[in-house]
């Protein structure tokens, strides 16, 4: 049987959105705060239609851009994981919706898919990387100091977009040089 440490990586497909959009909403509704929660049902609507709804387009390789599902090894078929990479300017490359299933995180898994997404940014030329996460998410704060990005500052969201939930959450903003 296949433990917890053997997972593939394997690019998003289609018939992966409704697997996707299930972890997508599970993870938001673990990190909604007390009292936000339906801000958080907001923003996992916002960004289910806003992004995933064109995953194939947003994050295709021919925007050197890239998306990955992770799952147990095997071919079980069950995500749990996503990450991608998604290009900004010629040099800077964003790492993007690095979800963990809560039963797998503590596993190493987070650091195989950051070297994975990091991997895929140099060969697609990029030298630099960039992610942002919220306050509410230490797990994520620490993760990201840790593996050696430099936080260059956070802010107030306000406003809710795909790639935020807003509601005056604090943003930290970091980057890495690859």
């Amino acid at each position: 049987m296949a433990g917890k440490h053997d997972v593939d990586f394997r690019p998003y497909l289609a018939s992966d959105f409704e697997a996707v959009a299930d972890l997508w909403a599970r993870v938001n509704r673990e990190l909604a705060p007390a009292g936000m929660e339906a801000l958080f049902e907001q923003y996992i609507t916002t960004t289910i239609e806003g992004e995933l709804s064109r995953l194939l387009v947003i994050f295709s390789q021919a925007r050197r851009n890239a998306f990955w599902v992770v799952e147990p090894a095997g071919g079980s078929r069950r995500i749990v994981g996503t990450f991608g990479i998604e290009c900004h300017d010629r040099d800077t490359t964003e790492l993007r919706r690095m979800y963990i299933d809560a039963d797998w995180r503590g596993c190493g898994l987070a650091e195989r898919m950051l070297r994975t997404a990091e991997a895929m940014a140099r060969e697609l030329g990029f030298s630099r990387m960039i992610v942002s996460t919220a306050d509410i998410q230490r797990a994520a704060f620490r993760f990201y100091t840790k593996s050696g990005f430099k936080r260059v500052r956070s802010e107030i969201a306000e406003v809710m977009t795909v790639k935020q939930a807003g509601g005056g959450l604090l943003r930290h903003y970091f980057e890495k040089v690859l």
